[in-house]
């Protein structure tokens, strides 16, 4: 059986199959565009929260590694130059010698985004010639928490504890609750 193509109608024929033509390629009906817009609304909403804990939980991590760089590089300095080098709580490096006594800056303050990050319980220490970290006027090396980093923005995993063990190791863990203060992290520190 052969359909006839628009050209083969009659002429008030043809005009109808081209006026349905018409409205059929008109474009989204009101129902569609609604459903549309449902949709992506609800993947907006499922994706915004996921999104808010990968950002807060990034900056985190990056201000606890600073810290860990930070006495990474007071402990190498300290070596190098055969001084004291103090690590003040607000992760910046420096030295101060000579008479009158002078304070050379080696590495500016940690950046902290305070809106988002709670930088606290931060330990002032100083570095030896020897590579120990101690606290300032101390003749043993350190043991303990260097510092809680957290945020009150996710409920979990939202600390970051920075510990010093025997004031040359340095390690860095995860956890949901508050760092533990001793110098061994809480069980559940990942």
């Amino acid at each position: 059986m052969h359909t006839k193509t628009p050209n083969e109608l009659s002429p008030g024929k043809a005009e109808a199959h081209r006026a349905r033509r018409y409205r059929q390629a008109r474009g989204f009906t009101l129902i569609e565009l609604m459903v549309t817009l449902t949709v992506a609304a609800i993947l907006l909403a499922i994706a915004v929260p996921s999104f808010t804990y990968l950002t807060v939980s990034s900056k985190l991590t990056t201000t606890a590694n600073d810290l860990v760089a930070a006495l990474n590089v007071a402990r190498s300095e300290a070596i190098k130059r055969n001084t004291v080098v103090n690590v003040n709580a607000d992760g910046s490096v420096s030295i101060t010698a000579g008479s009158p006594a002078v304070t050379t800056t080696l590495r500016a303050a940690i950046p902290v985004q305070t809106s988002v990050i709670n930088y606290g319980s931060a330990q002032a220490l100083e570095a030896t010639p020897m590579g120990i970290l101690r606290v300032a006027g101390a003749t043993a090396g350190y043991g303990g928490l260097a510092a809680d980093i957290n945020s009150s923005q996710i409920s979990s995993n939202n600390h970051r504890c920075v510990y010093v063990i025997t004031g040359t190791a340095i390690s860095s863990c995860t956890d949901s609750v508050a760092c533990a203060t001793g110098g061994t992290p809480n069980a559940t520190c990942k």
